[in-house]
């Protein structure tokens, strides 16, 4: 039975129970990439008490999967250790945008919490800041927790396929094979000391490169809670169904159940496991509840509501909108049109009164409903806030940056990277057939303001005033080409002050869809399932 949508009437978070006296059962409530979200944090405050609430004679267990800290953003950061610690949150796993800021600010947030971190899959080196967390024990390979007069562990993982290790080079995360080498080890010392009920807190994702992998190739781990690929998982399913009822319970090296959730992000979903393990601490199948809740049903939390006042201001409405924008997820949101993220080009363009806007994709997230306020802007819509920089580039150079990114969807293994673009539209390919020629010119044609460009013989004496975002300089696929411009870049101010000052200024806006595409591309893939096909086709 689906939970997302629930009937008002249903019983949230119930037990199911077990009368046999050797059997233990557990629930779960859990979360993952809440992204530093707080839109519906009161909420999810609401949703917990109510898992409390339900399982008190219960053995139960608060679990967050990763990137629920965000990078350098102190005040966020200290509002959600804050809550983490009223919520008595057992255990944090490390996804990527813990790692958004450096190691330091996460270090700094982790020293004032009350719950343990856990990681087995990261090589950190002694001068990193990281260290003093694991001398105080607040940073563990694996946690061990009394339930009811039984024993717990969990094992935490981090990604391996992020920027973690790629921006400082003191913290790096193992490949696949050696994680799971270092979950196997941790398992056996967590047996030997009589620990047989073991979950694994990952932030690896879901996938056969992830905690498919995960749950086939490793001994003793029982429960996967997953994050990083922002997957809904409802049900027990033995094969994929699609949608929600995704493949999730498994067979391990040793022949016993692995059930798999996920929680989908952005702070949408409360997660629910509820299980019950027999006296040899394997999973009985029959007896897997796996749900998903949806946030929108519960009502605030006055006690969160006043902490996040405390903590990040009043919520104030900086522009009422017209036209509803509301993404069903991140695919949607991110790989095609976007009158969101076309909306913060546009804004960027009019406040510093740059000829081309250009910035990644996954920059703006989220939708709108009827206005947007600052909350939406600083913590879901904007939230690196990375900062915009002008330079004079030249239109060839200008042509090759967006050859490197538009050529790449189905040619590497990270998420497409889309450029979102303002004072120019653009066409590329990214079909099967052009990705089989082994061409690395997807570019079909330019237009900056009224003027065609030649792409396949640009002006190198062209100049073009552009605003881009200063992560390009140091993406993998723009860097390069970039390289001359970075000393002479001038910053024009960081997204979220663009984005604010713009709202400020108009009041008033209309998200409707442009009637002529910014990005255009050959083929449509409808969802992300259909992308990572056509991608395993080209790589193998």
């Amino acid at each position: 039975m689906t939970s997302i949508n629930p009937n008002t009437n249903l019983n949230v978070f119930k037990p199911q129970g077990t009368n046999k006296r050797k059997e233990v059962e557990l629930g779960l409530f859990y979360t993952n990439d809440m992204h530093g979200d707080v839109n519906r944090l009161a909420k999810f405050k609401t949703a917990h008490d109510t898992f409390k609430l339900e399982n008190k004679t219960t053995p139960n267990m608060t679990l967050a999967a990763g990137d629920c800290l965000f990078g350098a953003d102190k005040q966020r950061n200290s509002l959600m250790v804050k809550l983490f610690n009223l919520m008595h949150l057992d255990a944090l796993a490390l996804g990527n945008h813990e790692f958004a800021g450096g190691s330091k600010p996460l270090a700094d947030s982790l020293a004032n919490a009350d719950f343990q971190t856990v990681n087995c899959n990261l090589k950190i080196d002694d001068e990193n800041p990281l260290k003093e967390r694991i001398k105080d024990k607040k940073l563990v390979r694996s946690a061990v927790f009394m339930k009811g007069g039984h024993k717990f562990a969990v094992i935490g993982t981090a990604p391996i396929n992020s920027y973690i290790g790629k921006t400082e080079n003191t913290v790096k995360p193992l490949n696949i094979d050696d994680t799971i080498k270092e979950i196997n080890d941790e398992t056996k010392k967590l047996e030997k000391q009589g620990i047989n009920k073991i979950i694994l807190c990952s932030h690896l994702g879901y996938g056969e490169d992830g905690d498919l992998k995960v749950a086939r190739e490793t001994e003793g781990v029982d429960i996967i809670v997953g994050g990083h690929t922002h997957t809904t998982i409802e049900g027990v399913n033995t094969e994929n169904k699609g949608g929600t009822h995704k493949l999730n319970l498994l067979r391990s090296k040793r022949n016993e159940p692995v059930i798999i959730t996920q929680a989908g992000g952005m702070n949408e979903y409360a997660g629910y496991l509820d299980v019950v393990f027999d006296d040899k601490g394997v999973l009985k199948t029959d007896k897997i509840k796996n749900s998903l809740y949806d946030l929108n049903m519960f009502k605030d939390s006055k006690v969160a509501q006043s902490l996040m006042n405390k903590e990040l201001g009043k919520k104030v409405v900086l522009a009422k909108n017209a036209t509803p924008y509301e993404p069903a997820n991140t695919f949607i949101e991110r790989y095609r049109e976007n009158p969101l993220a076309n909306l913060f080009a546009d804004a960027v363009k009019e406040q510093t009164g740059a000829d081309v806007v250009l910035y990644n994709a996954a920059t703006v997230r989220g939708g709108v409903k009827d206005g947007i306020t600052n909350y939406d802007v600083k913590y879901s819509m904007l939230p690196f806030n990375t900062e915009m920089q002008e330079v004079e580039m030249s239109e060839k150079d200008l042509v090759e940056v967006v050859n490197s990114m538009s050529g790449s969807m189905l040619t590497t293994n990270k998420d497409p990277q889309v450029l979102r673009t303002a004072g120019m539209t653009y066409s590329a390919h990214n079909d099967i057939e052009f990705a089989k020629t082994g061409n690395k010119n997807a570019l079909i044609d330019m237009t900056i303001g009224d003027k065609n460009i030649d792409v396949n013989n640009p002006n190198q004496d062209k100049k073009v005033k552009v605003v881009l975002s200063s992560y390009l300089f140091s993406h993998d696929l723009t860097k390069n080409v970039l390289a001359k411009y970075k000393s002479d870049a001038k910053a024009v101010g960081r997204e979220q002050d663009l984005f604010i000052n713009y709202l400020n200024s108009h009041k008033d806006i209309d998200l409707k869809q442009p009637t002529q595409n910014r990005a255009n591309f050959t083929h449509e893939y409808s969802s992300r399932d259909e992308l990572l096909a056509a991608r395993k086709e080209i790589l193998g």
